[in-house]
């Protein structure tokens, strides 16, 4: 429990970006693999650059999520749009995501938002389900070589 009292929650800045793009490519060079071929895999590291987390920043909410001062997770809410949630892979199932996420909840009801939306990643899928959730479609990019990426768009009604 002591650990979850040092972790904090803030608003993104600029300076952040570096940080964030070394968190977002750490955790898919752990996670995406096993999903994914490694087109896909470039696909997420090409596409989740830095310009995009600024770009995203910018034109929406994006908070991180500290410990010791380090940043561990984070999560951004463009309009009714879920987007770049990504923590620590050490961290996965020990309701960090699950505390970012409500984060971006609150701040999209707080806005009038009644439905957010996000594009959930294969090894991402059960995380949304347990979080409520619901899968509007599955679908996929189509990548070189006949190759894809499968991913499912999501929704959920804020209460």
């Amino acid at each position: 429990m002591a650990k979850q009292e040092r972790r904090t929650i803030r608003a993104f800045r600029d300076a952040d970006a570096p940080a964030l793009k070394t968190l977002i490519d750490r955790t898919v060079d752990a996670c995406y693999p096993g999903h994914y071929c490694p087109a896909a895999v470039r696909f997420f590291k090409d596409y989740h650059d830095e310009q995009a987390i600024l770009k995203d920043a910018r034109a929406g909410h994006t908070i991180v999520l500290t410990e010791a001062g380090q940043i561990i997770g984070t999560g951004t809410l463009v309009g009714d749009e879920i987007k770049r949630v990504f923590l620590d892979p050490r961290l996965h199932r020990q309701d960090a995501g699950r505390l970012i996420m409500h984060r971006l909840e609150e701040e999209a009801a707080a806005a009038a938002v009644a439905t957010v939306m996000l594009d959930a990643s294969l090894p991402s899928k059960g995380f949304y389900d347990k979080l409520n959730y619901v899968t509007v479609e599955k679908t996929f990019l189509p990548l070189a070589n006949g190759q894809r990426l499968d991913f499912f768009k999501m929704q959920k009604r804020l209460p």
